[in-house]
């Protein structure tokens, strides 16, 4: 992503100037999570469960020797394993994602902006987690893919993907090329011990000549993917603030329009109620969960969305 002039905030209540994505994805995570601790053993973690009376058999280092003292009774803590769910991310960077607003606190920041500081927050968070964790940005009619894995530091690597990423052209021609990116590991690298599920972001601002969105994530449906939908919305979209004459370029075709903004407005909100129902009753429901993002709020609300996934996992 290219460096932004140090007077642009993506978020005046997070970060200044995302100059770098390293510092705004660390900035977010510790706002979210103060204090987060790695496990010690990457992708599994122990939580209690209840106490159970002690058996003849049973491991001596596991009585809870506190409630003892409390008792005079032996009794064990049971945990219940948290296994690991491997991550992946898909970025829409495609060229409407270059859309930003011309009013309010996200004056002047593209959604590009705001998907590539949430990619890089959500992969420093799943590497502090011990989850796996990989990338699959959409960019000119094809799929870069950053494959998760056993490998030390992914999100540095994705980093990497996303600085050297710009949203431009379209979805692939092939719906199929994007779900043969997301079923595809790494032949040297091995799933993880422990890890049992995909959990599957997805950043997009919806926008879709046809349905060609829709026939990427569609098979999706049919695997064990579990997906979060994160619709990338702009205050100019959601309250069309223009007066007057207007001209419209539509960002992928082409296409311009020239219309009286007044008289537009109302067909404007109509149109676009209408196709956010659309995503929503086609999206939401089992293994799909769809949620609308304003690209001038606050950063860390996607992230607490993302963790209440995680935690139901």
């Amino acid at each position: 992503m290219r460096a932004a002039p140090a007077a642009r905030v993506l978020d005046p209540r997070l970060l200044t100037a995302t100059r770098g994505l390293r510092l705004a994805a660390l900035q977010i995570v510790a706002g979210v999570l103060p204090g987060i601790q790695a496990s010690r053993q990457p992708g599994l973690s122990r939580e209690f469960s209840q106490y159970r009376a002690y058996q003849p058999g049973d491991e001596p280092r596991h009585i809870d020797w506190k409630l003892y003292a409390r008792s005079d009774r032996y009794y064990l803590r049971e945990s219940e394993i948290q296994t690991a769910v491997t991550l992946r991310i898909i970025l829409d960077a495609t060229e409407s994602m270059r859309h930003e607003d011309t009013t309010g606190t996200g004056e002047g920041i593209r959604k590009f902006d705001c998907a590539c500081v949430l990619a890089a927050a959500f992969a420093y968070l799943a590497q502090r987690q011990g989850d796996p964790v990989g990338l699959h940005a959409i960019s000119d009619g094809r799929v870069v893919s950053v494959q998760p894995g056993q490998r030390r530091q992914p999100f540095e690597r994705i980093v990497h993907a996303l600085e050297n990423l710009e949203a431009r052209g379209s979805w692939p021609g092939n719906p199929r090329e994007l779900g043969a990116a997301v079923a595809t590991r790494s032949n040297s690298v091995p799933a993880p011990s422990g890890t049992t599920r995909e959990l599957t972001i997805v950043l997009t601002d919806g926008h879709e000549r046809g349905d060609e969105i829709r026939d990427a994530l569609a098979p999706l449906r049919f695997g064990q993917h579990e997906v979060l939908f994160l619709h990338l919305l702009g205050r100019d979209e959601l309250e069309f603030p223009y007066r007057g004459p207007v001209r419209f370029e539509e960002w992928e075709t082409g296409a311009v329009l020239e219309t009286d903004a007044s008289a537009a407005r109302e067909m404007w909100l109509e149109n676009l109620e209408i196709a956010l129902e659309q995503w929503r009753r086609g999206w939401e429901g089992k293994r799909f969960d769809y949620f609308q993002f304003r690209t001038d709020e606050p950063l860390d609300r996607a992230l607490r969305v993302y963790l209440l996934q995680r935690m139901r996992r």
